[in-house]
């Protein structure tokens, strides 16, 4: 079986060999691998080499026509078009084809279908072979930048990512993401060396929800419901007094007015929300996530290198354990989204019996259920304490808050651990993961070390607008066990620790290396834990 990548013939470039963005495009055409040049002539070998990418109304293009053909298996045929083109620094990752008039996918393992979109996913090196320079030129339709980013959000989780960001495939790899105009979606993995095309069906049902057409009725009351949740409900004005609402409101409103399609209109308002700088405010749009505001926060953890330092590791959910050959207890906790992680922690203490210390690691936990993680904490403390504050709003005005309420935590049996602990915490860690640090403070046989957390918290209500559109509104503000704002600041370690260049590459986790050696300083136990008497009073938000 012959595969034929009906992409038209690669006329001109080399990987890397590309001139500045204006000399990408000769005539009318523009040379793809010219305006994203890479150097990369294989895929990644590791999660951590993904990278963030980067689309903007730049990277819209016009197509004449678009045509890939695999043998018989599959082939995409796409009239007029426009494509946007996500990319990284090593070259384009992505791509996103809207048919201007029509397009259609045909395989023997599908009905013959209309195309809405086309997502592809693909080797940098490739993209001059999808998109060949006489099918493209500048002009593309920058209306639809807001319907390309969510679609890729959308997409790229199924698709060479971790975390939402690309992944290499090798050159051989592309997938073939199609949304059909009838609802299914068709999913193909295509390899150009084995010259298959591999349908995945378990996709079917997940197309990307078509929102409601935008209206001018739908596109004021939408705005002003959203404006209004915020000026009435959002808690934090007073750590953003550089913040003008109103004069935001005056600002985006008429852009939302002019908006030309419901996806742009949530852009506009996604933009108008970044300014609250709030990783706790989350919009949708036709259930699709439409990101308002991130910041870099690199993880300092590598999980690969884990049993190579700890030897055999035991996992249950979201719970890791081990136990070292000097008798040092390991407990990773990956997140608080399970009721099932305070029973599989007791599981792990009663194996820890015996270890001389004992490192909880929550560096990659980003958080979940509050209540959830106070089960676990209180198996370290032995008195009842105030863990943190909360303040919520209470009236019209942005400064009217409550007082600051008490967060408490008491103890729970059937025994505690009372052997020195490291916490590894880091950026990752945020939300109710930071009540958890701080819950952990309580016991004083705890050292916190690693990187600060993130700073984050915000016992979000959902508000739901129209335009199938939701979005978060944070009511409160979290304080820290001394009173400071967590936003933003987050907890320090209490022994910081500086990442040195491939600190947490390959089989290396040099910061676990380095709680492991702390702790190997401990005094072996004598005697097992004896068992206090049982605390079982509860712990309530």
């Amino acid at each position: 079986m012959a595969l034929t990548l009906i992409l038209w013939p690669l006329l001109r470039g080399k990987a890397g060999e590309g001139p500045s963005p204006a000399a990408a495009t000769v005539g009318g055409e523009v040379d793809l691998l010219q305006r994203y040049p890479t150097k990369l002539t294989a895929g990644d070998t590791q999660p951590d080499q993904a990278r963030p990418w980067e689309f903007t109304d730049g990277d819209i293009f016009r197509l004449t026509r678009f045509r890939l053909e695999v043998g018989k298996e599959l082939r995409v045929e796409v009239g007029p078009a426009d494509a946007g083109i996500g990319h990284c620094a090593d070259g384009a990752v992505w791509a996103v084809i809207i048919p201007s008039t029509s397009g259609a996918l045909t395989s023997p393992m599908t009905d013959r279908s209309a195309i809405a979109h086309v997502w592809l996913r693909f080797h940098p090196k490739e993209i001059a072979r999808l998109f060949p320079p006489e099918t493209v030129s500048a002009g593309g339709a920058t209306n639809l930048l807001a319907q390309m980013r969510v679609i890729a959000n959308a997409k790229i989780t199924s698709s060479w990512q971790a975390g939402g960001r690309a992944i290499i495939p090798e050159p051989k790899d592309i997938t073939v993401d199609v949304d059909t105009k009838d609802g299914p979606r068709r999913f193909f993995s295509v390899d150009t060396e084995a010259q298959t095309a591999q349908y995945v069906a378990a996709f079917e049902n997940n197309s990307v929800p078509q929102p409601p057409v935008l209206t001018s009725k739908l596109a004021e009351e939408t705005f002003d419901q959203l404006w209004e949740a915020f000026d009435l409900k959002y808690a934090m004005f007073v750590l953003r007094p550089e913040v003008d609402w109103a004069k935001l409101r005056a600002q985006y409103r008429p852009q939302a007015l002019a908006s030309r399609s419901t996806y742009e209109f949530a852009q506009v308002c996604a933009d108008l929300l970044k300014n609250l700088r709030d990783l706790h405010i989350w919009l949708t749009v036709a259930e699709a996530n439409v990101p308002v505001f991130n910041r870099a926060r690199p993880a300092n953890a590598n999980p690969r290198a884990w049993p190579t330092l700890l030897g055999s590791l035991q996992q249950e959910g979201r719970v890791a354990w081990a136990v070292t050959t000097n008798n040092i207890g390991f407990v990773a906790i990956f997140g608080w989204d399970d009721p099932g992680i305070p029973a599989q922690c007791d599981e792990a203490l009663e194996k820890m019996r015996e270890t001389r210390g004992l490192i909880v690691d929550v560096r990659l936990n980003g958080g979940g259920d509050e209540p959830t993680a106070a089960k676990v904490a209180a198996r370290f403390l032995s008195r009842e304490f105030v863990y943190a504050h909360s303040q919520f709003r209470n009236g019209p005005s942005h400064t009217n808050l409550t007082e600051k309420y008490e967060r408490k935590i008491a103890p729970r049996g059937p025994w505690r651990y009372d052997r020195p602990v490291i916490l590894l915490i880091g950026q990752k860690c945020m939300s109710s993961d930071e009540s958890f640090i701080g819950m952990m403070t309580g016991d004083p046989q705890v050292t916190t070390m690693g990187d600060h957390t993130c700073g984050s918290s915000g016992n979000p209500e959902i508000v739901h607008l129209p335009l199938d559109m939701t979005v978060s509104v944070p009511q409160w503000i979290d304080y820290l066990p001394d009173g400071t704002p967590l936003d933003e600041r987050g907890f320090q370690p209490q022994i910081p620790f500086q990442a040195a260049p491939g600190a947490f590459e390959g089989d290396r986790d040099n910061l676990l290396t380095a709680a492991l050696a702390h702790l190997s300083q401990a005094p072996l136990p004598g005697k097992s834990i004896e068992a206090p008497p049982d605390h079982s009073r509860g712990v309530k938000k």
